[in-house]
């Protein structure tokens, strides 16, 4: 649709990829952004969405590590639903003009991010996509199998 050099593809991304200052105290794993993933993305010439961090905007910067039981609540939930239907929108919109959403990429482990164990925000924007018939891959990174997480993006975003 666009005759300039857009590459119609885009990742969304969990926020504390981009962002570690985002997490909650003493998680923090790297001082910024985890390099491997956006060079990755670069490399795979997606443009990049920051999901917003529904802890980070539900609790604040100050807040202490929690559970996802903990956050399991009526409120939380209702939080990460209404992120989750803004994300989709943006989907919709960038789809509308060809730009295919490859890849929404959480942390596992996460309360609202985690994708191999659904945290709340993955859930709820699992059964927003479902019902709005869009079919999007997940994955889930962790520090520790960092290789192993570029090989299977790798896979999951091949054209």
């Amino acid at each position: 649709m666009f005759k300039d050099k857009r590459s119609g593809k885009i990742a969304l991304v969990a926020h504390c990829i981009l962002n570690q200052n985002s997490r909650a105290l003493s998680l923090a794993e790297r001082s910024n952004v985890i390099t491997e993933i956006v060079e990755f993305l670069a490399r795979n010439e997606m443009g990049i969405i920051q999901m917003p961090c529904p802890e980070l905007t539900y609790e604040g910067l100050l807040r202490q590590p929690q559970t996802k039981e903990q956050y399991d609540n009526i409120m939380f939930r209702r939080h990460c639903r209404e992120i989750a239907g803004k994300i989709v929108k943006q989907i919709q919109e960038y789809s509308k003009c060809g730009i295919k959403a490859k890849i929404i990429i959480g942390i596992d482990g996460s309360p609202s991010c985690g994708v191999t164990e659904s945290g709340i925000l993955i859930e709820e924007l699992r059964s927003v996509l479902k019902r709005r018939k869009i079919a999007v891959s997940f994955h889930g990174i962790r520090y520790e199998r960092l290789s192993e997480d570029l090989i299977e993006l790798e896979k999951l975003t091949r054209d």
